[in-house]
């Protein structure tokens, strides 16, 4: 039994939806793949087609263009603005969703259009440093939403109490170490990821507060 689906049945999931799940781990990790090529130099190219498309799109959102037009004007974009606008959507949002999920006959959702246009631009402009790349965060969003599709609840830390087992994951900590491992992620120096520094990877990804200052458990 692999660890991801040893993973799937620690939280309860249904014999006949590990398949289904198992597939969705999987499209999560070839999504952060696909981002990690696409900002590795050799397609420089086509991140600077991407920034005009982005640019474009946002001076339409910001003029108020209707929403009809908005979706014409999406669906034209190539897929690599695509993929990286409906990640960014689903940062935003802090839930698994893309464009299609949007109203955007609705202010607070075109604002959350504004905002992921703003994100998408700034992750092509990042510059690579000592952390983990955009597709590795991506990934552990990705984990995070799934998680919380498969159990309707907040993904917890262990406290690393002095009364449990050095090595004691909880359920969702399982989760997340065993596809960072299948996807070969790696420790910022290079070593295999650990579960210490998955879950440092999880609060840097979610480095807001108010989002994980209810995590730890």
């Amino acid at each position: 039994m692999s660890s991801i689906h040893a993973a799937l049945v620690r939280l309860n999931v249904a014999p006949k939806k590990i398949g289904f799940w198992e597939v969705q781990l999987e499209n999560a990790i070839k999504r952060a793949e696909f981002l990690d090529d696409f900002d590795a130099e050799q397609v420089s190219k086509e991140k600077q087609v991407t920034r005009s498309e982005l640019s474009n799109f946002e001076r339409a959102v910001r003029a108020g263009t209707r929403a009809s037009i908005l979706q014409k004007r999406f669906a034209s974009l190539s897929n690599p603005t695509i993929d990286i606008l409906n990640s960014q959507i689903a940062m935003t949002k802090k839930e698994h969703a893309n464009f299609a999920d949007l109203s955007l006959d609705v202010l607070a959702e075109r604002n959350v259009l504004h905002e992921a246009l703003k994100r998408s631009k700034a992750c092509l402009n990042n510059k690579r440093g000592a952390e983990h790349s955009a597709g590795t965060h991506e990934l552990v969003f990705s984990l995070t939403a799934i998680y919380k599709q498969i159990t309707e609840k907040e993904p917890t830390l262990s406290s690393g109490a002095a009364t449990l087992p050095e090595d004691y994951k909880t359920p969702f900590e399982d989760l997340l170490l065993a596809a960072l491992k299948h996807a070969d992620v790696q420790a910022i120096a290079g070593n295999p990821i650990t579960l210490s520094g998955a879950r440092d990877l999880f609060r840097r990804t979610f480095s807001r507060k108010s989002y994980h200052k209810h995590m730890t458990r």
